[in-house]
């Protein structure tokens, strides 16, 4: 039922009872006032000696009632039923402080006047007057009104990334990511945000899941039914609510059409999606191999033997002139041991044809003959000082990652096309160790594309399970990227959104250079770990329905909680409007 709360400004007044400070006090209720968890307060003083007004705005984080005169249990019901004892019943509220303004450090006086902040004491209250008008609506206060973030602050100009945490199918942390790039890409004041820029701004999302997250661009058809949800979008801003309309959607091969490109989706027409792989040529010449390795479990003396061959196939390496995209390796090196100048060499280098003496790179298993061939017989340039046994574990993960990703490195491989607004790459039916190959030769090609090209326009990666590919523990060349980009990323317009189900699983260097955080659900086992929320927000936290969510920011001391409304976009194949269709020849429309 909703309450209208018109006219009702006034709730009571500063608690002289207890001591009010400069960053908490409690409020008593008039008789008859509704003030919620989360509401706004603000409390008006003059100051001394005629200085003028100052107004104190506040977030309310918890509510009590007491009977005073009660002093047993027995006592309530001579109060409360037979009125037969004096007493009285309170409410009060506990304020945590946002805000003065002016801004001076003072308390409130006990026995001011409190009043729920409306308006453009609201918008004082949550710093909206010192975004300069560069706000990103990120949600909905409980009251039903926009909650928004400083824009600079995920942009780069003064701060970059966003962090999601809790815990999984229950947070809603993905929903949340895509509601973030859906208010800046499609609703109008975020597009207005973009400006010129928007055509050129790029989101990358990493779908994981089944194929829930290959069905953006199509209508959900459970949002025609749900009017609150289409309210709760005209509150936002956005009166037409409709699907994501500039999606690519992008799946690696199947291993089972062998060169065919066909791809395991099957929720999706093969013409509605285009298929991802690796030349032999892009993957020698960009150093791919060292995300084979990209487990930071593999961090031991694998990674000296990686190094060395990474430089040694670039050093060998010539473009086939018989076979497009293939490799071929000549016997002696015809570059600097320095990677980077090598590369750029042999992209510029002229295809040549296969002698007597080179080895001609089709595909992974190629490949893997190659260096077996080179790592068993330990030649020169091609090993590291390493051990026998460490040259044989070198190996063993090599052939095991045949199976995993060999379908990836290819001939006829067409790259990723980052070209639209939202681009989605599946990953969800490849081995865990072929997802951080993908993931991470995708973020090195958007880092690689961003170096000194300006920070707009702007690059978002989206990436759930961030503890996977950036634990707290070891290292690896992914987890090396993000590390970077956390860092640096802002300063080159590379904007990381990244998921987990809890913060302390990621790299610190990651999460703490994420301006904005939020959290979902949480599990009452970690909730003692987001120290940046208020003790009574953690406890409620780990009780938060989906779709509710806390918004931390630098521009506003307290976190606010907030929620956002179910998507007009289809986030599953259940919810696809359309009927997502699917070829009864699994290789329809492909082109062999």
């Amino acid at each position: 039922m909703d309450i209208n709360l018109e006219g009702a400004d006034r709730v009571g007044y500063v608690d002289g009872s207890v001591t009010a400070t400069t960053q908490r006090y409690t409020v008593v209720l008039d008789d008859g006032a509704l003030v919620q968890l989360d509401d706004l307060l603000v409390v008006r003083n003059a100051l001394p000696g005629g200085r003028g007004e100052i107004a104190h705005y506040g977030i309310v984080v918890e509510s009590n009632g007491v009977i005073e005169g009660a002093s047993f249990a027995s006592d309530t019901q001579r109060i409360a039923g037979t009125r037969t004892m004096p007493g009285q019943s309170i409410v009060t509220v506990t304020v945590q402080a946002l805000r003065t303004f002016p801004e001076l450090w003072l308390a409130p006086l006990p026995g001011a006047t409190v009043y729920l902040a409306r308006d453009e004491d609201r918008r004082r209250a949550l710093f909206q007057d010192r975004m300069d008008g560069r706000e990103l609506v990120a949600g909905l206060d409980h009251g039903r009104n926009p909650v928004s973030l400083d824009w600079s602050f995920l942009n780069g100009e003064r701060g970059a990334h966003m962090s999601i945490s809790g815990i999984s199918g229950v947070a809603t942390k993905t929903s949340y990511a895509l509601f973030v790039l859906y208010m800046l890409m499609e609703a109008p004041a975020g597009r207005a945000l973009l400006g010129p820029n928007l055509t050129g701004t790029r989101a990358v999302v990493f779908n994981v899941k089944g194929e829930d997250l290959l069905h953006l661009d199509r209508p959900n058809a459970k949002f025609a039914d749900d009017a609150d949800a289409q309210a709760m979008w005209v509150a936002l801003g956005v009166p037409q609510p409709h699907p994501f309309q500039s999606v690519r959607i992008m799946a690696p091969p199947s291993r089972s059409h062998g060169a065919v490109a066909a791809a395991d989706v099957h929720s999706r027409r093969h013409t509605d999606y285009s298929v991802f792989a690796w030349t032999p040529l892009e993957f020698v010449r960009r150093g791919l191999i060292q995300f084979v390795f990209s487990d930071a479990r593999d961090a031991n003396q694998v990674s000296f033997i990686v190094d060395a061959v990474r430089s040694a196939l670039v050093r060998h390496a010539v473009p086939s002139a018989s076979t497009p995209g293939a490799v071929i390796m000549r016997p002696t090196p015809l570059r600097s041991r320095d990677f980077d100048a090598a590369a750029a060499q042999l992209a510029g280098a002229v295809p040549q044809t296969v002698q007597a003496d080179d080895t001609e790179i089709r595909d992974f298993a190629d490949l893997v003959d190659f260096l077996t061939d080179r790592i068993e017989n330990e030649v020169p340039g091609w090993v590291a000082r390493t051990t026998g046994n460490t040259n044989e574990a070198f190996l063993r993960r090599l052939l095991a990652m045949q199976r995993r990703l060999g379908q990836l490195v290819r001939c006829d491989a067409t790259s990723l096309a980052l070209d639209r607004n939202v681009n989605v790459v599946d990953l969800h039916a490849l081995h865990d160790d072929a997802q951080r190959f993908v993931v991470g030769a995708v973020l090195d090609q958007i880092w690689q594309e961003k170096q000194g090209g300006g920070r707009e326009p702007l690059r978002f990666v989206v990436l759930d399970e961030l503890n996977k590919y950036a634990p707290r523990q070891g290292t690896s060349p992914i987890k090396e990227i993000l590390v970077d980009i956390a860092a640096r990323g802002r300063s080159l317009g590379v904007v990381l959104i990244g998921c987990q189900q809890n913060a302390s699983g990621v790299e610190a260097a990651v999460t703490d250079n994420a301006s904005i955080k939020v959290v979902g659900r949480l599990d009452a086992g970690h909730a003692d770990e987001y120290r940046f929320l208020p003790g009574e927000l953690r406890q409620r936290a780990t009780r938060f329905l989906p779709g509710t969510m806390v918004l931390d920011q630098p521009v506003v001391p307290a976190p606010i909680p907030i929620v956002f409304p179910f998507p007009p976009y289809a986030t599953n194949v259940a919810e696809d409007a359309t009927g997502a269709g699917v070829d009864g020849d699994p290789l329809g429309d492909i082109e062999v």
